[in-house]
């Protein structure tokens, strides 16, 4: 960054070769040529970078194309006249400019670089000349100064110097939100800072995210932001896609323009993604075995212990027999919050199921709060016996009945045996 006691050393110093610059064309009477503006686009050059000095260089003559004089007569009569005088041209012959180490003047290429006999330019009038330069790319930061000369047929010549400005600090990719881990069954938003660390504006600038593999998707894959104003930043938000478990490598690159020069800037960042699922299915009550033909009721609870919000969450049962009757098809739990815990029952007809050990699995899907994208996860499996049912004991009327009948039996014995005794 240029300093402020530097930049106005710098005024000062070009404010007082124009006014030499004057003073030395008055000096011979001749026209009085000088440089009344000039721009260096862009305002400050990167090393290596091109750029255009512009100057406008002005015929400063102010003599008047009439002159009126008086004379006095002998009878004390004055008399007056007019004479006629013509302005002074300026005739150019030739604009260059010098080239220094840290500045070079670019004499080849598709641009003018040299101007002979440019002509003649009349009183007040001006032209704009431009001319091709470039940084060395190991210039140091600072201010340069190269110097135009202005060579004039007929009066003084004009040496000016311009300052340029060059400075190596660039367009930078910053983090700011980016997870160190995320689940392979979630997407996360991630977002990033571009900072212009530049004394002047860029344009043209992108940025676009790329993985070393497939197995990470990016929305969006590239935003255009255009201008950015010197030492601006913005926020960029993008949102991650693991496809894979594993350690995942990606990039972040920004390209920009200064003036007509193309620079880029990169940022390397990676994430672990995990195969856990965040969304859990908890078995609360199963039966371990249950007779064929019976109901198994089996109760759940879902829990969302991921860092936000999910919606559309569902509890499917998967069994690998069509024929099994389960109620309800599916469960719909709906949106959760951070923490939530919901119930999902189901009521399992143990009619189709084989004699034995039967596994039924439960899955979960979800879709992401941010990308609408829907989730599949495996939930849990659940293992339920089912044994044949027991043949049919006697009534319990009967066995009642029948005990009864026994114990008359027996108090008849008693009394028959005790009235024989008696006689």
């Amino acid at each position: 960054m240029i300093s402020t006691s530097k930049s106005i050393t710098t005024v000062f110093a070009v404010a007082a070769l124009l006014l030499l610059a004057t003073a030395a064309v008055s000096d011979t009477g001749g026209p009085a040529v000088m440089v009344t503006d000039y721009k260096v686009e862009p305002e400050v050059l990167m090393p290596g970078d091109t750029g255009t000095i512009t100057v406008t260089i002005m015929n400063m003559d102010t003599k008047s194309l009439e002159q009126e004089s008086t004379i006095s007569g002998g009878s004390g009569s004055d008399t007056s006249t007019t004479q006629m005088t013509s302005a002074v041209s300026a005739e150019i012959e030739t604009i260059r400019l010098g080239s220094s180490g840290e500045i070079e003047w670019l004499q080849k290429g598709s641009h003018r670089t040299k101007y002979y006999n440019v002509g003649s330019l009349g009183q007040g009038q001006s032209i704009l000349i431009s001319l091709p330069i470039k940084a060395d790319g190991s210039a140091s930061d600072g201010t340069y100064f190269t110097e135009l000369y202005i060579e004039v047929d007929n009066g003084d010549n004009v040496r000016f110097p311009v300052p340029v400005k060059v400075e190596s600090s660039s367009v930078e990719i910053l983090e700011k939100d980016i997870p160190a881990d995320i689940s392979l069954s979630e997407s996360s938003e991630i977002v990033i800072v571009v900072a212009n660390n530049r004394p002047n504006s860029v344009s043209g600038v992108q940025v676009h995210v790329q993985a070393e593999t497939e197995e990470l998707e990016f929305l969006p894959e590239r935003i255009y932001i255009g201008n950015l104003a010197p030492y601006e930043q913005r926020d960029l938000n993008f949102a991650l896609i693991p496809l894979s478990d594993g350690n995942k490598d990606f990039q972040f690159v920004v390209d920009y323009k200064n003036g007509v020069n193309s620079h880029r800037n990169t940022l390397d960042s990676a994430v672990s993604v995990r195969s856990n699922s965040d969304i859990k299915l908890i078995l609360v009550a199963a039966p371990e075995s249950v007779a064929k033909g019976e109901v198994a009721k089996i109760e759940f609870d879902v829990a969302n212990g991921m860092p936000k919000d999910v919606k559309a969450v569902t509890v499917v049962p998967m069994s690998d027999s069509r024929n099994v009757r389960i109620l309800p098809s599916q469960y719909f739990v709906g949106d959760m919050e951070v923490g939530d815990v919901f119930s999902a029952s189901f009521d399992i007809d143990s009619s189709e199921l084989k004699i034995g050990d039967n596994e039924i699995a439960f899955d979960l899907s979800f879709r992401d709060i941010d990308t609408d994208r829907i989730y599949e996860t495996r939930g849990y499996e659940v293992n339920i016996e089912v044994k044949e049912q027991q043949k049919e004991a006697l009534p319990a009327i009967a066995l009642a009945f029948v005990a009864l009948l026994v114990v008359l039996l027996v108090v008849g014995v008693i009394l028959w045996r005790r009235a024989k005794r008696r006689k």
